[in-house]
This record gives structure tokens, C-alpha cells and sequence, in this order.
């Protein structure tokens, strides 16, 4: 399964491999609904890291801390979506609920990646980023850094020009408008069809 390929170079938070054993276990137990992830602007596998990325979100904030490294230099997009997330009200009510699950969240972290490729895409076409859309389509965007100088510097590029129409989309209103959804979709299939699977 894709979700065993993730690691924790994989997040520009400082996390322990705890954290990666707890997502991979809770991905193995709720494997049934892998099918909740899509591919969207970036590939289907850097789709699993931005649900184990969303999911760490989703922990109490004193286990969340930024790295000031060189990772969060280089993926500008990724410090302003998470930002963009810690500030969204239907998120922080996800994150909140004195009922959530382990299960709800892991749920969540599927509709809410998938929802983000889906915003991503809708991003880059809005802003004609057609160049970035065709090398997202064959580059792993999570090991771009693991690429040549010049591939490194056009992803550098690529991510400039990103987060230019990202903030602009922000203002927009459809991020919040992609959370609200997603995690509506989630609450309801964790209710109607996960709790109901226990009985």
C-alpha cells in the first residue's frame, strides 16, 4: 500500500517515527477506505503524505512545531496551506470535538487531502499554471529536493508562483468552502457507515 512509503522526512513538521507508525497502523486497520483518496493536482502518492500531513494537524497543537530548516523554506506552499488550515473554523471545530475519534480523524485526513488535490488543481488551472500542472503530474512532489539543481530551482519556481495565486484563491473563500465539505463528508461516513460497521 502507498501509505507505507510515507516517512518522516516526509513532513516539514518535527514529528517522531511514532507518529508515522500510529497514521500507518490506523491506514492498515481502515484500509477498506483507501478509495477515499484522489488524485487531484499532485500525484496519488503525495496525496497519502498530505493525509498523514493533515492527520498530524489534527493532534493536540503542543505536538505540532514547524521546522525553521531548510524543508519549510523550500516548500513555501505547504507552510501557508498549513497555516491556512489552523486558522479555518471548521477545521479547528474537527480538531476540537470532545467526541472525535482516532478513526473520525484518520476519516478526515482522507476527504480533507483529497479535497486540497482537488484545490490545488483547481489553483493552478485558475491561474493557468499549466507548465507546474504538467511536471506535478510526473514529479513526486514530497522528494522534489531530491532532484538536480535545475530540477530543484524549477520546483523553487513552481512553488513561488503557487503560493502568488494560493493567497489570492484564500481570499476567495474556497478553502473554506473545500474544508466545510470535506469535513461534513467525513462526519457523515463516520457515522453512517463506520460506527454502524461496529454494530
Amino acid at each position: 500500500m502507498m501509505y507505507e512509503k510515507i516517512t518522516i522526512d516526509h513532513s516539514i513538521l518535527y514529528i517522531e517515527q511514532h507518529h508515522v507508525d500510529t497514521f500507518k497502523q490506523m491506514a492498515t486497520k481502515l484500509d477498506n477506505y483507501s478509495y477515499l483518496l484522489k488524485e487531484g493536482g499532485i500525484t496519488l502518492m503525495d496525496g497519502w503524505i498530505m493525509a498523514f500531513n493533515i492527520w498530524l494537524l489534527l493532534l493536540p497543537d503542543d505536538d505540532i512545531i514547524i521546522k525553521t530548516d531548510e524543508t519549510s523554506i523550500y516548500y513555501t506552499a505547504n507552510v501557508l496551506i498549513y497555516d491556512a488550515f489552523k486558522v479555518e473554523a471548521h477545521f479547528q471545530n474537527l480538531k476540537e470535538r470532545t467526541d472525535a475519534s482516532p478513526e473520525l480523524f484518520y476519516l478526515s485526513s482522507l476527504f480533507l487531502a483529497t479535497g486540497l488535490n482537488e484545490w490545488i488543481k483547481l489553483v493552478m488551472e485558475k491561474y493557468e499554471l499549466h507548465d507546474m500542472m504538467e511536471r506535478c503530474k510526473t514529479r513526486r512532489y514530497f522528494e522534489a529536493l531530491e532532484g538536480t539543481d535545475e530540477e530543484i530551482q524549477i520546483f523553487l519556481e513552481d512553488q513561488a508562483q503557487f503560493v502568488k495565486a494560493a493567497v489570492q484563491e484564500l481570499r476567495e473563500g474556497s478553502f473554506t468552502q473545500m474544508v466545510k465539505k470535506c469535513y461534513d463528508e467525513a462526519y457523515f461516513l463516520y457515522v453512517d457507515q463506520y460506527q454502524k460497521s461496529l454494530l
